[in-house]
């Protein structure tokens, strides 16, 4: 690991736990600097350990920081809830994208794996049910939002037996945490609020999004010596 990688991976496990105990405090005003950091910095640990692509916005891991960076700043303003809601529904796609287009010799991660897809089905499904009667006039964003999030998951999963195992298993946790993350931030915002709810999105939304780069470093730095 380069020097400079490692330097930013000490900031962003410094901004990462500044960030946590800012939320326990209650402290909003700092959490204006350190929430946006922490993408920030998992960004350029990204672009200083992996080949730099040509054109930054081909690539589909950082366009997918680039819109969860902007839903954080949009999330910390009740009111920018839906633009930020839709900054990170791009995220997700863009990191649907990426899931998508990883290439593998082995072509068995084409064949249906039912018990993956019914488990995510049952999820959301479960989900929307405890959700529905109190989302009001959201309903529709929220199912849309829903289906994204469980469409990624899904695409994640399939990285298994498609690349390495570790590979694979860095980016299904990593879509796993997220998962996990937004449905806690749903649950508490539009159902019932409970104590630690902003810890528990926190640090299952720093966990996602370290696990999803780490997975694209390794995916990308393997590419890169094969070829």
């Amino acid at each position: 690991m380069k020097p400079k990688t490692k330097q930013l991976f000490f900031l962003f496990g410094l901004v990462s736990i500044a960030e946590i105990i800012l939320i326990s405090s209650g402290n909003e005003t700092l959490r204006l600097l350190t929430k946006p950091l922490i993408i920030a910095s998992l960004a350029a640990i990204y672009l200083t350990a992996v080949p730099t692509p040509k054109k930054l916005y081909k690539d589909a891991v950082l366009m997918g920081l680039f819109f969860s960076w902007i839903g954080d700043i949009l999330l910390q303003n009740e009111g920018y809830f839906i633009p930020g809601l839709m900054a990170f529904l791009t995220a997700h796609i863009f990191y649907i994208f990426f899931f998508a287009s990883t290439q593998s010799a082995n072509t068995s991660f084409f064949k249906l794996r039912p018990v993956m897809i019914i488990a995510v089905i049952a999820y959301l499904i479960e989900l929307m049910h405890l959700l529905w009667p109190h989302l009001g006039g959201m309903k529709i964003p929220v199912l849309v939002y829903g289906i994204t999030i469980s469409t990624m998951l899904s695409a994640a999963f399939w990285q298994y037996q498609k690349l390495d195992n570790t590979t694979a298993l860095y980016l299904i946790i990593g879509a796993g945490f997220f998962v996990a993350s937004d449905s806690i931030l749903a649950l508490n915002k539009f159902k019932k609020q409970f104590d630690w709810a902003g810890i528990c999105i926190m640090s299952t939304y720093i966990l996602a999004q370290l696990f999803i780069v780490l997975g694209a470093i390794r995916y990308r730095n393997i590419t890169q010596e094969e070829q």
